[in-house]
């Protein structure tokens, strides 16, 4: 069951040292302020750029690629998560501080899977927070962010789907009618949010096709499900 929910890119085969190696390099870049793509971007795009550091910025753009994708997720992220994302930052540098742990490794993310069911995260979110982690990975990083560095990052997050996947599928056939509301609620206050913002510009439009688009989602949901 649990493979038929792995994204595309997820891979069973272990990671090389020289993966692993460029892959805790490329953050380590990225923790310590050298990445020098960010500079560059600063440099000629500032507007676009308004971070102070290579950590803030990949943080930032992170959750924001990750919130354009995924905007069912935006009810989880408060204003200071999206400024600073330090809960992020710190399941990131677990990730590569435990590379070399499999039980700590294997252990902390189920943990995280567990809590992350309380708050009606599903199986398939998973898999688009990987995407958008690579995504930002290679804005941050620009040409350090090479062929091999991608597919050791691939590999490690390949191992966090290993650990929370089956967690978040358990979860879901056990708990399904709890899951459905709360994930409803989410779609919920999206629809909501959007009426708001769309209300300014268009406010004899907005509700329909809001109220269409929700129902659409959740009639997906429940066929899924």
């Amino acid at each position: 069951m649990s493979s038929v929910l792995m994204p595309i890119y997820f891979i069973e085969d272990p990671i090389t040292e020289v993966e692993k190696d460029k892959a805790v390099r490329s953050w380590r870049m990225i923790a310590s302020g050298q990445a020098a793509e960010f500079y560059r971007l600063k440099k000629v795009d500032p507007v676009n750029t308004p971070c102070g550091t290579p950590m803030e910025f990949f943080g930032n753009r992170f959750i924001q690629r990750f919130l354009e994708v995924h905007p069912i997720a935006a009810p989880m992220f408060s204003k200071s998560s999206m400024k600073q994302g330090t809960l992020f930052f710190r399941m990131v540098a677990f990730t590569i501080a435990a590379l070399d742990d499999d039980s700590k490794f294997d252990n902390q993310f189920v943990t995280l899977a567990k809590s992350h069911n309380r708050m009606g995260i599903r199986a398939v979110e998973y898999g688009i927070f990987g995407e958008c982690l690579f995504w930002a990975l290679k804005l941050v990083l620009g040409p350090e962010y090479d062929a091999v560095t991608h597919l050791g990052w691939v590999k490690i997050f390949s191992r966090v789907l290993r650990a929370m996947v089956p967690v978040a599928i358990e979860y879901e056939l056990e708990n399904k009618e709890a899951l459905k509301s709360r994930v409803t609620s989410r779609y919920q206050a999206l629809a909501s949010s959007l009426d708001k913002q769309a209300s300014v510009r268009r406010p004899d439009t907005t509700t329909s096709v809001s109220e269409d688009a929700l129902s659409f989602t959740i009639r997906s949901f429940h066929q899924n499900a």
